[in-house]
């Protein structure tokens, strides 16, 4: 289902409309609502994108094409976008990665892979219709092709993290399609390999890019059987090799991969197995990571530490809660009742930093221990492995 795009205003002329009325004591927030009641695409300050089509990738797969206004900043490849939903009256917010649309001016696409409990992603499966209009952010992040590109690059990707790499392509074949490209795309099984026909098309017209397919694990017991249709069937179908990512590996499928700057993107276990690969060889500076969840705590649940929390902006100033070592700090100061500021929750806005000022916790993302110097974490990608003192951020 497809929706018709509405016009957009530039985005030179609502901003200097939006000064000028600042001038005039209009403020900001006023006038985005103002030129919200005309279309949201509008906004200047509080940004929004409206659905105008929705199509489905696999069973647990679904792309959203959004258009956005004249004041949206065009994303560079791999970075991520920061979408809002409110839910019974509660805002979520959680990062996916765009991709530009030259074929559709003025949208962008992100898909969504449905997280079991995950309350956006089952919302914008089940319930985002194309007409509805979601909140956004600009788009941020530095997992991005550096410029100059180099002339050989590396792709490691695992289920839904194909999705930055999806846009890394489209700018490679747009502006260097003479640079040699290889990607390694791990899925559960071929069902669940997202963009997969798209993938395999680019790699029989881009002769500088090599596609390669590789199974994982196998699919949970309770993933449904994809509906056979008239794509599924007549999408060319690669060999497909089940295999795991190891040194054998690099050097059987991408031979130079040590010479090779490599973006790596994926699930807890093959970030992990990427990051001891390319520290083992010497070259850790040559692979770039970025993870949109992060791994569970290993710690063992009756295991509780005592955290203590200074909020300088709120009322309640000091607030103390037990921290379970199963549980990131985020779920466990949620669990005792706190109302704690987040946004994302997989590491990426920040919106949950806070302060470590004693103690020591693990970065899940990185796996390494931080001792308290008064450094910054994320709540939502941290595990306590002692007593601890923090400050928040926000």
């Amino acid at each position: 289902m497809t929706e018709t795009p509405a016009p957009s205003l530039p985005a030179a002329a609502a901003q200097r409309l939006s000064r000028w009325l600042t001038h005039l004591g209009v403020s900001p927030a006023a006038f985005d609502d103002t030129v919200g009641w005309l279309t949201p695409l509008w906004r200047v300050h509080h940004l929004q994108a409206r659905i105008v089509d929705k199509r489905a990738e696999t069973p647990t797969a679904v792309t959203l094409v959004l258009q956005v206004g004249g004041a949206f900043p065009l994303p560079r490849a791999g970075q991520h976008l920061v979408v809002g939903v409110t839910l019974q009256g509660v805002r979520h917010r959680r990062a996916y990665s765009p991709r530009v649309l030259p074929q559709r001016p003025g949208c962008i696409a992100i898909t969504v892979q449905r997280q079991r409990g995950g309350r956006v992603s089952t919302h914008l499966h089940d319930a985002a219709r194309v007409g509805d209009v979601l909140d956004v952010e600009a788009p941020a992040g530095d997992f991005v092709l550096p410029q100059p590109v180099p002339p050989a690059v590396l792709l490691i990707a695992g289920g839904s993290g194909i999705t930055p790499f999806m846009a890394m392509l489209g700018e490679l074949r747009r502006r260097a399609p003479a640079t040699q490209v290889t990607l390694l795309y791990f899925a559960r099984s071929e069902r669940d390999r997202i963009l997969a026909r798209e993938l395999t098309e680019l790699s029989q017209r881009w002769t500088s890019f090599t596609y390669l397919p590789l199974e994982g694990s196998a699919p949970p017991p309770d993933t449904p059987p994809p509906p056979r249709t008239e794509a599924a069937v007549t999408a060319p179908r690669p060999h497909i090799a089940p295999r795991r990512l190891t040194t054998a590996l690099l050097q059987e499928r991408a031979p130079h991969w040590a010479r090779t700057l490599a973006f790596c993107c994926g699930p807890a276990t093959l970030m992990a197995a990427a990051r001891g690969i390319w520290a083992e060889a010497g070259i850790a500076r040559q692979l770039r990571l970025e993870a949109f969840t992060a791994p569970e705590p290993s710690g063992r649940p009756d295991t509780r530490h005592h955290v203590t929390l200074r909020r300088p902006s709120q009322p309640v100033g000091t607030q103390d809660f037990h921290a379970p070592a199963h549980l990131t700090l985020l779920a466990a100061g949620e669990q005792a009742g706190l109302q704690l500021p987040h946004g994302c929750r997989q590491g990426i806005c920040h919106q949950c930093s806070c302060r470590l000022q004693r103690g020591s916790v693990q970065d899940l993302l990185s796996g390494q221990r931080v001792d308290g110097q008064g450094q910054a974490i994320r709540l939502c990608v941290s595990a306590a492995l002692s007593d601890l003192a923090l400050e928040s951020l926000n």
